[in-house]
């Protein structure tokens, strides 16, 4: 005996296959972020950190920090002030929990010399940031930066 149910069921979902698959994309489609919701991504960047971080290179340390992190120019923008060892603030673009500091000029502290430093990073739950950045500095330097929002 053939159980009924089945029967209708597929036959359902036979004959509506193409309606719910529309339905499906456009459920997904509606997830895409808006542009409302990526700008609000670099909110959830802005703050201040407490940041262990470890370079490694020419000029090897471990420093302690508090990173402060504000809104920059354009919808993605933002700028890390007080990124060590750099005295001048870095341009950095957000895309939902990715920040790209994109290879650009900058100051050291207690130098009148400007490196080019360029890196990545993530937020990770609103309060965890991780960044990794390269300089040159009388030769390569690579840091990873760790931090937790206060």
């Amino acid at each position: 005996m053939k159980n009924p149910g089945f029967s209708d069921a597929a036959r359902f979902f036979k004959s509506h296959r193409y309606r719910l698959l529309a339905a499906g994309l456009l459920f997904l489609y509606g997830c895409e972020l808006s542009d409302e919701e990526v700008l609000n991504s670099r909110a959830a960047f802005v703050g201040s950190f407490n940041v262990n971080q470890t370079c490694r290179g020419a000029s090897s340390s471990t420093d302690k920090y508090t990173l402060r992190i504000s809104q920059g120019t354009g919808g993605n923008g933002i700028l890390l002030t007080n990124l060590q060892p750099f005295a001048d603030e870095i341009v950095a673009t957000v895309a939902g929990n990715t920040l790209t500091i994109r290879s650009q000029s900058a100051r050291l502290s207690g130098q009148t010399r400007q490196v080019t430093i360029s890196g990545s990073g993530t937020l990770t739950g609103g309060s965890v940031i991780e960044i990794d950045f390269d300089y040159d500095f009388g030769g390569n330097n690579t840091c990873a930066a760790k931090g937790f929002k206060l």
